[in-house]
């Protein structure tokens, strides 16, 4: 999902919340009743800083409590809204037109149930702290590979050959990418390997087209040759530095050879590249990401392929790679994945889907309206998986349900 969108439904969101607050907190909280007092709620993740638009979870122990909050400071009462656990609270990074600001909220909250007085009110207290739309920042993640972020968090890798440098996607934001890249890469020969062709992938693919070599999936190219043509890079210069790719095939930067692995799915020319030297599957959403704060997921609610293809890729890829691949780096996480552990459970939720149909699905955190399967606890495992779905074409023959 791009970036912006995000930020336009988190603004919605967050000003419907807002503006039904402010008329709920005229009544005290009930102290009509008797009973051991309850815990306060407490919230993932807890305050601080972040960069960019979040999600907030608010917490009890006690399933049977309602937790009442409120998104303005003031001190939530029985008349404030409850949490849904399927509904996020997001709080919205924003920009002046290319500057990023800096939004503080507060969230209280407060638990209550029927026979018992009400808790302590739990304060929050977030900070998110947006870079300008102009600018990046880097990291070295992995020994050998260094992660640029974009102003909305977009991800994308600097690979370092002996001939060549690789950049991995070019996310979205509306800076001088290049030149950031260029001083990074010491003005060093560079080529552009893009995932998919999503807007948050290549959003900035205009800015080395006409120097450098750009490859994407064969079935993703008329994708990124529209969006050039939209940025004045000529056909010539489409034809000539526009590489459609497949599976099975090899970029050299030097040294090594960069692994292409088709997994359609997400988009239909989806494809992951697997990196000898650094042991690192770069995958942008072909395999999903889990960032647990804004949960992601393998989205492929867009494509009416079956799952059951899409799990026959995540098989191939295992079995191809096996303990080579010790990390899985995607377009939206902030951390490295355990290779291994994120595709075994990858391959678990779409092998429950396919056993259990509907049974295996459960509301999406994101976007609302939507649903899907997930595996492990995203508040405590790295490695947890989510699968969205378009319920009317995921399986291309019903499941076989035990009795």
């Amino acid at each position: 999902m791009g970036s912006d969108r995000l930020a336009a439904f988190c603004l919605s969101f967050l000003a419907l919340g807002i503006s039904s607050l402010a008329a709920a907190q005229t009544a005290p909280p009930s102290s009509a009743s008797s009973g051991a007092g309850l815990p306060a709620p407490t919230a993932f993740p807890r305050s601080g800083t972040f960069p960019t638009t979040e999600s907030v979870t608010l917490l009890d122990s006690n399933p049977a409590v309602s937790i009442h909050y409120t998104l303005d400071g003031s001190v939530p009462t029985a008349a404030s809204p409850v949490v849904d656990r399927w509904r996020l609270l997001f709080i919205a990074g924003l920009y002046d037109g290319n500057r990023g600001l800096k939004t503080h909220y507060t969230i209280r909250a407060i638990a209550m149930e029927k026979g018992h007085p009400p808790s302590a009110v739990s304060r929050f207290d977030y900070l998110i702290d947006r870079r300008d739309r102009t600018a990046y920042v880097s990291q070295e993640i992995l020994p050998g590979v260094r992660m640029i972020r974009d102003s909305d968090n977009d991800k994308m890798f600097l690979l370092q050959g002996t001939k060549k440098f690789a950049l991995i996607d070019s996310g979205m934001g509306r800076g001088d990418l290049a030149a950031y890249v260029a001083k990074l890469s010491a003005g060093r020969p560079l080529l552009v390997i893009f995932t998919h062709n999503h807007g948050d992938h290549i959003g900035q693919a205009d800015q080395f087209a006409r120097r450098s070599m750009e490859y994407i999936g064969a079935e993703d190219r008329d994708g990124l040759a529209r969006l050039l043509r939209t940025r004045d890079i000529s056909p010539t210069v489409i034809a000539k530095h526009v590489v459609s790719v497949h599976g099975g095939d090899r970029i050299d930067i030097g040294d090594r050879a960069l692994a292409i692995y088709a997994v359609p799915g997400h988009t239909p020319g989806s494809i992951v590249i697997f990196d000898p030297k650094t042991a690192v599957l770069f995958s942008g959403d072909a395999f999903g990401s889990n960032s647990p704060t804004i949960p992601d997921a393998a989205w492929m609610q867009f494509d009416p392929n079956p799952l059951d293809g899409y799990l026959r890729e995540i098989k191939r890829v295992q079995a191809q790679l096996g303990d080579r691949m010790k990390y899985i780096l995607t377009g939206h996480n902030d951390h490295p994945l355990i290779g291994q552990a994120y595709l075994n459970n990858l391959e678990r939720a779409v092998q429950l889907l396919l056993d259990r149909g509907d049974a295996a699905l459960v509301p999406s955190y994101r976007p609302p309206g939507l649903f899907q399967v997930i595996i492990g606890d995203r508040m405590h495992d790295p490695n947890w998986v989510a699968v969205n779905v378009h319920r009317e074409h995921y399986l291309s023959a019903p499941p076989t349900v035990p009795r």
